[in-house]
């Protein structure tokens, strides 16, 4: 009898005790965990959009939010503290009292489907901050996960079937691909995928080469260089491609990518006109099983707007990619 959950995927309803989000250690965390700008976009979009809220007017509304965050410390004494303790057994406030290394807990569906709710608590404001200081990561992946699942579930109600189909025979590879994505170019070790509408355009592209050693790990921007220049060019001035910008670096982290040893990265990308220009999100991921190094790419095309939606939606259409040995296991 649950109501459907609520906003959209990277909204949340941060339940906080107002002088600690206001003036504390703990409110400057949070604001850290959860505001800090995403990487690699034009201009500072926060992760998430996170609207705070006292938990005396925490009503049947913003219970329907699809992601709460709720933080509770027990040195705090007032009256919003004491509103937010309620959320806990009086088992569970003596645990906290005692256990000082458990600071996190997540419950699915608490007041509506599909929702996700993030406890955070410990026995004071300082201890709280060191443990979201030392596992940052971790907090935000737990609502980026929800973020995506809604994501899936808005973009893969319809997908391209046939071409996926045709992409897996050609290339021993496979991707998931939404309604409305249409093939712009397909040779043999690259592919490159495009979704055009009224005022934005959003791109991916796969490329695929035998595997020769880590070194490339260490020179992201310049593989990127290389399939750019190479394949993402004008059709009636080839001169004319697809490149970096040069004045902004590009923000590369080492990952687990479904398996397989990635490094992530992030920057900018302009047409070497200098005609237009947007963010871009990558993988550079390894397949030693079947000797290939794989980099796949989504960018937009967005002039005047927000684009962290639609670096989302790329990065959730990105994390369906399965490489050679992935579609033999």
């Amino acid at each position: 009898m649950l109501p459907n959950a609520r906003g959209e995927a990277d909204e949340v309803i941060l339940v906080v005790d107002s002088t600690q989000w206001i003036d504390s250690i703990l409110g400057e965390e949070l604001r850290k965990t959860f505001l800090t700008p995403m990487l690699g976009l034009p201009q500072d979009e926060p992760l998430f959009n996170v609207s705070k809220v006292s938990p005396k007017k925490l009503n049947s509304v913003l219970k329907s939010a699809k992601n709460m965050v709720f933080v509770m410390t027990l040195d705090s004494k007032t009256s919003e503290s004491r509103v937010l303790q309620k959320y806990f057994t009086n088992r569970s406030l003596n645990r906290i009292k005692e256990d000082t290394l458990t600071f996190l807990r997540v419950q699915k569906e608490l007041f509506a489907r599909d929702q996700t709710a993030l406890f955070l608590f410990s026995s004071s404001e300082d201890l709280l901050s060191k443990r979201m200081s030392n596992n940052r990561y971790r907090i935000r992946e737990i609502i980026e996960t929800s973020a995506r699942e809604s994501i899936q579930n808005k973009l893969f109600k319809s997908t391209r079937k046939q071409l996926e189909k045709r992409i897996t025979e050609d290339h021993n590879l496979s991707l998931t691909i939404p309604y409305g994505w249409e093939k712009a170019r397909d040779l043999k070790n690259f592919f490159w995928l495009r979704l055009i509408n009224a005022e934005t355009e959003q791109s991916l592209f796969v490329y695929y080469e035998p595997y020769t050693g880590p070194s490339i790990f260490n020179e992201i921007d310049l593989f990127r260089d290389k399939i750019t220049r190479r394949f993402l060019f004008d059709g009636e001035n080839a001169q004319v491609h697809i490149e970096r910008q040069p004045q902004i670096p590009v923000f590369t982290e080492r990952m687990t990518f479904n398996g397989h040893f990635a490094v992530e990265a992030r920057g900018l990308w302009r047409i070497s006109d200098l005609s237009r220009g947007g963010p871009f999100v990558s993988y550079t991921v390894v397949d030693e099983d079947a000797g290939l190094i794989y980099y796949i790419e989504g960018y937009v095309d967005s002039p005047g707007t927000k684009k962290k939606n639609f670096i989302r939606e790329l990065e959730t259409i990105l994390g369906t990619f399965r490489t050679k040995s992935d579609l033999l296991r």
